[in-house]
């Protein structure tokens, strides 16, 4: 192949390659972070920054008048990586969903963006964090190409060979986009971000205000690996959903790897409830930092049996567990609200 014709040639790197940052936006919303939670909530995020500086840069989006606590400043002093800050106003804290994807285009890299309406319109305001992607790409000095359908991150899973998982219900719906436009939708994903195949499952986890996003429900581990999640309790409404998905998950990997193909299940944590709705708990969320890999915590019995497995699979990674009863009460854990940037 010319290198002209490389030089064209986009991808989406990923989550286990090598990383340029991790991305997060501080928590700023006054209604959902008040009080003792906002204290609460404020001492995740400098516990993840911190965690996560040990291993690769760290970019905050903060707000206009952000000065880092003496106290936190210290801390971050003993981090291999200083965290750098963005003054770019967001809404809310799920960079995943609105931030931007990067994708290398030959060895370049570049920013693509799709609609953002807080899943749905089910959570205004949400202007804000929809114009994230174009002013990280002008920070960054990236160029930036869009693709004009509603979408989100966490609701796409790459593996680095061009496939990807995705949800029905994150595609087409309710406030989201025309049925009649799926095959552009994925046309244009495929397009856009350098993908050659993209299964999409028939639903997500019950209780997931995004409408079932993929990064809480399945998750490569490796070019031809899955590991997705289990319930065991038959009377759970995932039960059948989770059966199901990984039928179709199993067909679809052995389509393309034959017998390498391989399927791995977590137990779901024990289910929690915020009044009358279900969290969404799952180790799907975790995230890859270079060198590691941080898992959400909920539960001592489950969580060492997620430990277990990930250091399984990745011995020569930090595995490092990183609670997440707080942030799950909004409905995410540390997939949810970071954004890998590709190295």
């Amino acid at each position: 192949m010319k290198s002209s014709s490389l030089k064209k040639i986009v991808r989406s790197p990923a989550e286990w390659e090598e990383q340029a940052a991790t991305w997060l936006s501080f928590p700023r919303h006054p209604k959902n972070w008040a009080g003792e939670k906002g204290v609460q909530i404020r001492a995740f995020y400098f516990n993840l920054i911190y965690n996560i500086a040990k291993f690769q840069p760290v970019k905050m989006l903060v707000p206009k008048d952000w000065e880092l606590p003496k106290e936190e400043e210290k801390a971050f002093l003993k981090c291999r990586f200083a965290p750098q800050a963005y003054k770019i106003a967001t809404n809310d804290i799920w960079i995943r969903d609105y931030g931007p994807f990067f994708v290398k285009k030959g060895d370049k890299k570049e920013i693509v963006q799709t609609n953002f309406n807080a899943w749905g319109a089910k959570f205004p305001p949400f202007l804000l964090d929809n114009k994230v992607p174009s002013a990280i790409a002008k920070a960054e000095n990236l160029p930036i190409s869009d693709i004009p359908f509603i979408f989100e991150g966490g609701a796409l899973e790459v593996n680095d060979d061009g496939l990807a998982m995705t949800t029905l219900d994150c595609l087409i719906g309710k406030n989201r986009n025309d049925p009649k436009d799926l095959k552009k939708i994925l046309s244009a994903l495929c397009k856009k971000l350098g993908l050659r195949d993209i299964l999409v499952l028939p639903e997500g986890l019950d209780g997931d205000h995004t409408d079932g996003h993929i990064d809480n429900l399945a998750r490569f581990v490796e070019t031809n690996r899955v590991v997705m999640a289990s319930e065991e309790d038959s009377t759970s409404p995932n039960y059948e959903r989770l059966m199901e998905a990984k039928k179709l998950i199993e067909a679809w990997l052995k389509k393309h790897y034959g017998n390498k193909a391989k399927v791995d299940t977590l137990q779901l944590p024990p289910q929690k409830k915020m009044g009358k709705e279900i969290l969404p708990a799952s180790y799907m969320n975790f995230i890859f930092v270079n060198g590691g890999l941080l898992f959400p915590s909920y539960e001592p019995k489950t969580d060492k049996k997620a430990k277990a497995y990930f250091k399984s699979v990745f011995p020569d990674r930090k595995i490092i567990a990183i609670d997440c009863r707080v942030v799950i009460q909004e409905g995410g854990a540390l997939h949810c609200l970071s954004k890998h940037e590709s190295a």
